[in-house]
C-alpha cells in the first residue's frame, strides 16, 4: 500500500544514502509473515494447495543468488547483507502474493483496493497542495517521482478494469472504477514528473490496445472507444489548471539534474568494468562518497545512480542488470501467456493490467532506481505474484465445480438408494 512499510530499523547506518541502511522491519513484514502462518496452519488454508515454485522463478532466484554472493565480494560486506535482506523481504511479499488468489471474487478485490488506495493518494496531493503547502506533492513517499510511478502502476490495473470488465459505461459496478482512475491520473499530473506523465501515456496505450487485440466482444469494444472519448472531454477543463505548471516544468527543468544523472551513470560504469561481480550490492553510495567525491560534488556524492542497469553493472557486475531484465522480461512473458489463456474472463483483464506495469518499469528503469526501494520493490513483488497466480484461477475454479459436481451426484445416488430400500 501507498505506506511507509519501515518502522524499525536496525544496526542503523543513519547517514548512509544507499537504497537500505540496515535491517529493517515494519508493517508490511508483519503482514506477511502473519499471512505465511495462517497458510500454514488457519482451519480455511488446510484444504488449500501452497505453491512454493512458480513459472519465473529461474531468473528470480539467479537474481537472489547473484546478489547474495556480493556479500563476499562487496567493499562493505555488511552494506550488501543489509540489500539481501530487503529482497528477502519483497520475496516473502511474493510468496504470499502467490498463494492469496483464489477465485474471480479475489481478483476483483485486488481491483477494489488499487481503487481505494488511488483515492487515498489524492487525497494526500490535495492536502500536500493546499493543507500542508507542499508541491509537487509527495502524498506518502519521500519523493514526488516514486509517488507518480507507484501511482501508475494502480492506474493501469483500473484502467484496464473499467475498458475491460461486463456492464455499461456508467453502470454502479463502473463508477468507482472512474472515481479511482480520475484521481489516480491527477496524482500522476500533480506530480509533475515528466517521465511518469509520459509512462502514464504509454501505459494506458498498451492497455488498450491489449484489449482491441485479444477480440473482445463488439459491445466492450464500443465501451471502450466510449471511455477513451469521455476522458479526453473530462481532461480539457483539468488541463487547463494543469498545464502552465506541466509547461514550464518541462521548459525550465534545471539542466543541473540532467547533468547530474550522467555524472552518475559514468561513474557507475567505470565502477563497474572493475569487477566481475561489481562493487557490491547497496555499496554504490559508499564508493561514491570515499571515491568519486570530486566527480559527484558535495551534494549528490553518496546518492544513488537514477538509472536500474547501470547501479546493477556497478554493484552486481554485468550479470546484474541482464538477470534483473531477464526477472522483469519473465514476469512479462508468463503474465501475457495467462491473457492469452483468459482473455475472455476478468483473470485476463487484471493480468493485462499487471502486465503493462512491469512493461513500463523496464521503461522507467532507464530514469530511476525504483525497483531498489523498499515501497516500490515491495509493490512489484506483489503484483507478480498476483499476476503469476492468475492462470490457475480458472483452473481452482474447474476443480472446485468438479468436486461438487462429484458430491451432488453422490448424494443424489444416496438418496435413490434410500427411496428404493423404503419401497
Amino acid at each position: 500500500m501507498a505506506i511507509n512499510p519501515v518502522d524499525i530499523t536496525l544496526y542503523n547506518y543513519t547517514n548512509y544514502r544507499g537504497d537500505i541502511r540496515g535491517i529493517e522491519f515494519g508493517v508490511t513484514d508483519w503482514l506477511s509473515l502473519t499471512m505465511i502462518f495462517a497458510m500454514f496452519n488457519a482451519k480455511r488454508w488446510q484444504k488449500r494447495t501452497l505453491y512454493f515454485r512458480s513459472p519465473n522463478e529461474v531468473p528470480m532466484w539467479s537474481y537472489l543468488l547473484l546478489c547474495a554472493l556480493t556479500i563476499f565480494t562487496a567493499v562493505v560486506p555488511q552494506f550488501a547483507f543489509f540489500g539481501v535482506t530487503k529482497l528477502l523481504r519483497g520475496y516473502l511479499v511474493f510468496f504470499v502474493a502467490l498463494n492469496y488468489l483464489r477465485n474471480e471474487a479475489d481478483a476483483r478485490y485486488v481491483v477494489t483496493c488499487a481503487v481505494w488506495i488511488s483515492i487515498y493518494s489524492f487525497v494526500q496531493v490535495f492536502l500536500d497542495k493546499y493543507y500542508r503547502g507542499v508541491f509537487p506533492p509527495r502524498g506518502s513517499f519521500e519523493h514526488q517521482n516514486s509517488l507518480a510511478a507507484f501511482q501508475n502502476l494502480m492506474n493501469f490495473i483500473i484502467f484496464a478494469a473499467l475498458l475491460g470488465d461486463k456492464g455499461k459505461l456508467f453502470a454502479k459496478q463502473n463508477l468507482i472504477y472512474w472515481i479511482g482512475l480520475g484521481g489516480g491520473t491527477l496524482t500522476t499530473l500533480a506530480t509533475l514528473s515528466r517521465g511518469a506523465m509520459a509512462t502514464m501515456i504509454m501505459g494506458y496505450f498498451i492497455v488498450f490496445m491489449g484489449l482491441v487485440v485479444i477480440k473482445a466482444k463488439p459491445t466492450i469494444k464500443k465501451k471502450k472507444w466510449n471511455a477513451v472519448a469521455l476522458m479526453i472531454l473530462a481532461a480539457l477543463p483539468l488541463l487547463a489548471f494543469l498545464l502552465p505548471p506541466i509547461i514550464d516544468r518541462f521548459q525550465n527543468a534545471p539542466k543541473e539534474s540532467a547533468e547530474a544523472r550522467h555524472t552518475f551513470n559514468d561513474v557507475a560504469a567505470e565502477v563497474g568494468a572493475r569487477d566481475f561481480f561489481g562493487i557490491g550490492l547497496n555499496n554504490y553510495s559508499y564508493v561514491g562518497t570515499t571515491e568519486f567525491a570530486d566527480v559527484l560534488g558535495v551534494k549528490d556524492a553518496g546518492g544513488l545512480a537514477h538509472h536500474i542497469y547501470w547501479l546493477s553493472y556497478a554493484e552486481l557486475g554485468i550479470l546484474g542488470p541482464l538477470l534483473w531484465f531477464l526477472m522483469m522480461a519473465g514476469f512479462v512473458i508468463h503474465i501475457g501467456r495467462t491473457i492469452k489463456r483468459r482473455r475472455h474472463d476478468f483473470e485476463g483483464i487484471l493480468a493485462l493490467g499487471i502486465m503493462t506495469g512491469f512493461i513500463i518499469a523496464m521503461l522507467v528503469g532507464t530514469l530511476e532506481w525504483m525497483f531498489r526501494q523498499t515501497s516500490m520493490l515491495v509493490t512489484y513483488m506483489m503484483l507478480g505474484g498476483f499476476g503469476l497466480s492468475l492462470g490457475r484461477l480458472r483452473e481452482s475454479i474447474n476443480i472446485q465445480n468438479k468436486r461438487s459436481q462429484k458430491i451432488r451426484k453422490a448424494v443424489f445416488a444416496y438418496v435413490l438408494k434410500l427411496n428404493q430400500h423404503s419401497r
